[in-house]
């Protein structure tokens, strides 16, 4: 296990699924036996984006694994999906023993929360999920607004190339643009979350992993359906100057999900939990707090 001083430790799990044995990285803070949050992770970055938020939550489990294809964990040469993080994600709790969670999830990983909503709904996760927070993301696929970037690196022959070239300056730029009322990533930010990024050959797996801009519009009405029956043990804490998932996808929650629990962060874009972490991590920790007893 290595020390990791802004939150907890990390270590690497091999975790065994039907579709194959792949090894994730995890941030963990907390003891065993607390009240355990699961957070994962947008697209490009990695479980890096959590580090500003687990101070705030000293008292719970913190667990924060790099999802497959992303940060330090495995990066395989393979079609991605969510049934396959899932299964991961499901088989990371299991060997944990977790049993109860509540989820936390940004961007690329809202939809993934949707799948564990779905099969929860069918009986087939090992664990229940008490709350879910979502930060700004596509939780309405049509309603996504896609980057220029993000069309150039789905070209199949043009997406390679482009990837490849990704620098940590061309990283902020394109983070800053999705930002609110000011610059929220340095220099030395941009640099830490393209090494992350880049770890083990990570640019090549950028445009592969963009695979998911297209699962959730085949795919969109059957995750949107299971987030809509969970409205009340869901919330939304959000950015509404995000360019990407802001003002005009938090409007049509309202409108679908007027059970949801929703905190509006004025001036905030697309990574609230970056652009101004203890604001964030305040209405976090408020919508954490209000589970429901089972």
């Amino acid at each position: 296990m290595m020390s990791d001083n802004q939150s907890g430790s990390t270590r690497r799990l091999t975790l065994e699924t039907k579709g194959g044995s792949y090894s994730l990285f995890m941030r963990e803070q907390g003891a065993a036996n607390a009240s355990a949050i699961l957070f994962l992770h947008g697209f490009p970055t990695s479980s890096l984006d959590w580090t500003h938020i687990l101070p705030h939550l000293d008292e719970d489990r913190a667990i924060a694994p790099d999802l497959l294809g992303f940060g330090r964990s495995e990066k395989p040469n393979i079609r991605y999906s969510y049934p396959l993080q899932a299964d991961l994600i499901s088989t990371l709790l299991e060997q944990l023993g977790i049993e109860r969670v509540r989820v936390v999830a940004h961007d690329y990983a809202v939809t993934l929360a949707q799948e564990l909503l779905t099969r929860e709904a069918k009986g087939a996760i090992p664990f229940c999920i008490d709350r879910i927070v979502y930060l700004n993301g596509g939780v309405y696929a049509r309603l996504h607004r896609q980057r220029l970037i993000q069309r150039i690196l789905r070209t199949p022959m043009l997406g390679p190339i482009v990837a490849r070239r990704m620098t940590s300056a061309s990283l902020r730029n394109a983070l800053n643009a999705m930002a609110g009322e000011h610059d929220a990533w340095s220099e030395a930010d941009a640099e830490a979350h393209w090494r992350e990024i880049a770890h083990a050959d990570g640019l090549a797996r950028l445009p592969q992993l963009l695979h998911y801009i297209d699962d959730r519009r085949r795919h969109g009405a059957t995750w949107e359906s299971a987030m809509e029956a969970a409205a009340s043990r869901s919330a939304f804490v959000w950015g509404p100057a995000d360019p990407v998932s802001g003002a005009h996808m938090l409007a049509e929650v309202r409108k679908r999900m007027p059970d949801a629990e929703i905190h509006e962060l004025d001036g905030l874009g697309h990574y609230p939990h970056w652009e101004h972490p203890g604001r964030c991590a305040t209405a976090i920790k408020h919508a954490l707090d209000q589970v429901k007893d089972p």
